[in-house]
């Protein structure tokens, strides 16, 4: 519920309005499941995971979880030998289904500003964006392994600096429309995830931390691919979560783990939602 105020000064409750989600494909990447899962198990499997942008809707607003890779990005990274694939048309097509184009989008939320959350970002410069202050400032002075990883692509700090309406977030915020957002570090400074609340239940975009639910619950046995087959997994039973080798900080990760398990609706798979989980393309919606 949310208050507003009448024409007599008084407060009259108003029902909030609930969110859908919907998962746009923007590319994806090719790699051994223990590279983005860790856990030391499930070494030679290899698995394709998809560069997800997610779409939150409500009947008023359009608002864009990252904006996935940018015509050329795919070029410029290098993660050992895994392939890629990723362009600006798979974002606008993802919209299209939706019968949307960038026009349609009424504000944009970043988890992070890595290449492959924020390549389209310059699509998007007159309506508010919300980037976390150290997100930001990591950006302006990143590291210098960060700069040889390539994290930041060079022509993003040039376009949020053309940012009209740049929101910085300062740790945990709820927005009036309902979303809330969650510092949550351990991939980078100013990671951020967002809590969605659905009609079935408040759901957790995690951004990269983790980037697949079976390391927030190491005991899954199952994984969904992209195309929707069901494969085995193996459980991992000696480890409370797993990390994956992009991240930067364990502990830091640890306790963004434990803040999303009491966000979401239930502690359970369901009701989280990662970037680079492969099952996000098949199912496509939640809410």
């Amino acid at each position: 519920m949310v208050f507003q105020n009448n024409k007599k000064g008084g407060r009259k409750c108003k029902e909030m309005k609930m969110w859908t989600i919907k998962a746009i494909y923007a590319g994806q990447v090719t790699m051994p499941k223990i590279v983005g899962a860790g856990g030391g198990v499930d070494a030679d499997l290899v698995i394709d995971c998809p560069y997800t942008c997610f779409l939150l809707r409500n009947g008023e607003e359009n608002i864009l979880v990252d904006t996935g890779m940018k015509d050329g990005y795919v070029d410029l990274m290098r993660i050992g030998d895994v392939s890629a694939k990723g362009c600006t048309q798979m974002l606008l097509d993802g919209l299209k289904e939706e019968g949307l184009t960038p026009v349609d989008i009424t504000s944009v939320i970043y988890t992070h500003l890595h290449y492959d959350h924020c390549g389209n970002g310059a699509m998007f410069l007159n309506i508010p964006n919300y980037i976390q202050k150290a997100e930001y400032a990591n950006l302006m002075n990143p590291y210098d392994f960060q700069q040889a990883r390539m994290d930041y692509f060079p022509d993003t700090k040039e376009w949020v600096k053309d940012l009209k309406q740049l929101i910085l977030v300062d740790g945990n915020i709820k927005l009036s429309n309902g979303l809330e957002l969650y510092l949550t570090k351990g991939h980078s400074l100013g990671g951020q995830s967002i809590v969605v609340p659905t009609a079935k239940g408040r759901y957790v975009l995690t951004g990269d931390v983790p980037d697949l639910v079976c390391s927030l619950f190491p005991l899954m046995d199952k994984m969904t691919l992209m195309d929707g087959r069901v494969i085995d997994i193996t459980p991992v039973t000696n480890q409370r979560f797993t990390a994956s080798v992009f991240i930067n900080d364990i502990f830091s990760t640890y306790d963004s783990h434990n803040m999303q398990l009491a966000l979401a609706e239930r502690p359970e798979p369901e009701f989280f939602i990662t970037s680079h989980e492969p099952a996000n393309i098949f199912r496509k919606y939640w809410g």
